[in-house]
């Protein structure tokens, strides 16, 4: 019996160098004859839309970039076929509940699926069902809380929560032959999972997953095979702002085979140039491969979260205390001075302790979470 293909990319969102191209539908020129090829002779396509597709100004308020575009690349999404865009993202609200509102009446225009997010908290659809081969094949999407979140009365993505995704998705397993999760989650530019994002792939596939792909994290990671599921931890950029060259310029075309004895995946390795997407000639996946095959180390991969988190510690200090003008100074002109202060004179240990305290404790985590949302909602609406 022959074989369907399903094409899964990640994150795919245009940028000032190349929105002419999104707004002209010009994929060739995007991506390349050998990519178009790909996704032609695909039966379904499916990619992470990271952003707001939305001709009006509203903004979030938050930290980070600002992802929106006009309204008018959706002409590349629908030139390259896509039947069905990934929602849950920490992007899709960048144009407040407007954006939102805006992202999905374009692409429904333009005839193109979407799942992961809604208008309020209930209207969210978290999966869609597409037949394959005969086979009945769950897409289901889920995000990381992050400036996402939804509520009764505001637009947001579908999150996760351990409890209820596991439960859905073993719900949906008595009614599909197969289950794909596209989790937009994991620790930015790490090329491994985190102790936390490993758990929870894990119970994902425990309640029936059969792959997960990992899609927040903007570099190629690694892959499992646990339990009969393939888990995906980094899949990489599609066509994004390349902002960390050699971590974030590289990405996986997820091509899946299914059959009458089930799913096979295959993956394809891109590289972005010039802000275009191009086939990599060369696939060498031979880093990806060196990684995965130290995956059942997990003292490994533990100390290699060990050292990302070191190196990335003086973000959260220098947000944790607030450096003055001085310091902000000596921050710019001599950036190894400033770290060593902050690491090493800045913080009391009381200070530290409070700190991981706040942290840690569920209480007062989700008490400083609302009452800092209040205080900065009482700014903005005086």
């Amino acid at each position: 019996m022959a074989t369907s293909r399903l094409i899964i990319v990640g994150d795919l969102f245009p940028c000032k160098s190349n929105l002419d191209l999104f707004a002209k539908g010009d994929i060739k020129a995007l991506f390349g004859d050998e990519i178009c090829s790909l996704f032609a002779k695909a039966d379904y396509r499916i990619c992470n839309l990271e952003g707001t597709l939305t001709d009006g100004q509203g903004r979030c308020k938050k930290t980070g970039p600002v992802i929106k575009a006009p309204t008018s690349a959706v002409n590349a999404y629908k030139a390259l076929g896509i039947d069905c865009c990934m929602l849950a993202n920490n992007h899709v609200t960048d144009g407040n509940s407007i954006g939102v509102e805006d992202t999905m009446k374009t692409l429904e225009g333009a005839g193109i699926r979407h799942i992961g997010a809604g208008m309020n908290a209930e209207s969210i659809p978290h999966y869609t069902t597409v037949n394959l081969n005969g086979k009945r094949v769950c897409i289901y999407n889920v995000s990381e809380r992050m400036y996402n979140q939804p509520s009764r009365n505001v637009a947001g993505a579908w999150l996760y929560d351990e409890y209820v995704v596991c439960k859905e998705l073993d719900s949906l397993k008595q009614k599909n032959d197969h289950i794909i999760v596209i989790y937009h989650g994991g620790v930015e530019k790490f090329q491994y999972p985190s102790p936390e994002t490993k758990k929870r792939f894990h119970r994902m596939a425990d309640s029936g997953a059969d792959v997960i792909l990992s899609q927040h994290t903007h570099c190629i990671g690694c892959e499992e095979y646990y339990n009969g599921s393939y888990l995906l931890y980094g899949q990489g950029d599609f066509l994004f702002f390349n902002f960390l060259p050699k971590i974030t310029d590289t990405g996986l075309i997820v091509d899946i085979e299914i059959g009458e004895k089930g799913l096979k995946v295959n993956k394809h390795k891109t590289k972005t140039v010039d802000f275009r997407a191009h086939y990599d000639e060369k696939q060498d996946l031979k880093d990806f491969e060196e990684r995965s095959a130290k995956m059942s180390d997990e003292d490994y991969v533990f100390q290699q979260f060990q050292a990302f988190c070191k190196k990335e510690l003086t973000i959260y200090l220098t947000a944790y205390k607030s450096p003055n003008k001085i310091q902000r100074a000596i921050r710019k002109f001599f950036p190894s001075y400033f770290k060593k202060w902050l690491l090493n004179r800045a913080f009391r240990q009381k200070d530290l302790l409070f700190a991981l305290h706040t942290l840690r404790s569920e209480q007062n985590r989700e008490t400083a979470i609302v009452g800092i949302e209040h205080l900065l909602d009482k700014d903005v609406n005086g």
